[in-house]
């Protein structure tokens, strides 16, 4: 397993473990961290790959990451934990909550990944078009010697993570394509979602379609917030939210009492 780096906030209360989106580290998290860190121990990951910790040797799908944060609880003593996941992190949070169910007590997906997205119209007939493309340059390269997958079709038409993923980009396209749908019914710890209304990078249509599969899970989709929701002021708003859903839920830390939200 890679070598993980995590940063640990807080001394008292249940602990938490906070999981990045991809092409992100665990100081995207910080801010939010610090705001729950005032109730529970909270455990910033730089998830393999990603931030200060090791990439790994082969090409990862969601369930290995899994399998590495269920060996970093080991190695911290944790028997289970409170996990927030934001966008690949949720992917990992998800498999974590059905592989290694007893780790955890509570999951937070934040405009998480894990399901296909709905495409029709016009959105459907490009991406067709473009994976038939696609396909046509990568079999026209190996059979030619020729490179224009690489230096025209990927410059032109991929996507930013693909862009930006260097050493990592068969890991991103294995997780990417990752259909979740048949685990995400198996979950059965309590689980918040928690949405930008405005994300264009898992649209809110994929938190309704999680909120319906995910058995009694709870949604809510905050206005005007993007794909990064927990940035600036945002980060007071979700740790009120979440503290709000963990005490609901009595998955609260004993520090945490009456009134206190108000001062989150």
């Amino acid at each position: 397993m890679a070598e993980v780096n995590y940063v640990k906030l807080g001394e008292h209360g249940s602990p938490v473990v906070m999981l990045h989106g991809w092409g992100q580290s665990l100081e995207s998290m910080r801010v939010l961290g610090d705001l729950l860190s005032r109730y529970h121990q909270v455990y910033l990951v730089d998830l393999p790959g990603f931030g200060k910790s090791a990439k790994p040797k082969d090409d990862w799908d969601t369930i290995d990451y899994a399998r590495c944060i269920d060996e970093l609880f080991k190695k911290l003593g944790l028997e289970n934990a409170i996990v927030i996941g934001h966008s690949f992190g949720g992917r990992v949070g998800m498999r974590m909550a059905v592989k290694h169910k007893t780790r955890v007590s509570a999951l937070v997906l934040i405009n998480s990944g894990g399901l296909k997205s709905q495409m029709n119209g016009r959105r459907l007939y490009r991406a067709k078009a473009l994976k038939l493309l696609s396909n046509s340059l990568k079999w026209c390269d190996s059979t030619f010697g020729s490179h224009y997958f690489e230096t025209w079709f990927s410059p032109k038409f991929a996507s930013r993570d693909y862009k930006n993923a260097g050493a990592l980009k068969n890991i991103l396209v294995k997780t990417v394509n990752e259909d979740q749908s048949q685990d995400a019914a198996q979950i059965s710890c309590p689980t918040f979602l928690l949405w930008g209304e405005n994300d264009q990078e898992t649209p809110v249509e994929m938190g309704y379609r999680l909120n319906s599969i995910i058995p009694k899970s709870q949604l809510l989709v905050l206005p005007e917030k993007d794909h990064f929701p927990f940035i600036d002021e945002g980060a007071h708003l979700c740790a009120y939210y979440i503290l709000d859903f963990l005490k609901t839920h009595k998955i609260e830390s004993p520090a945490l009492r009456q009134g206190d939200l108000a001062n989150v």
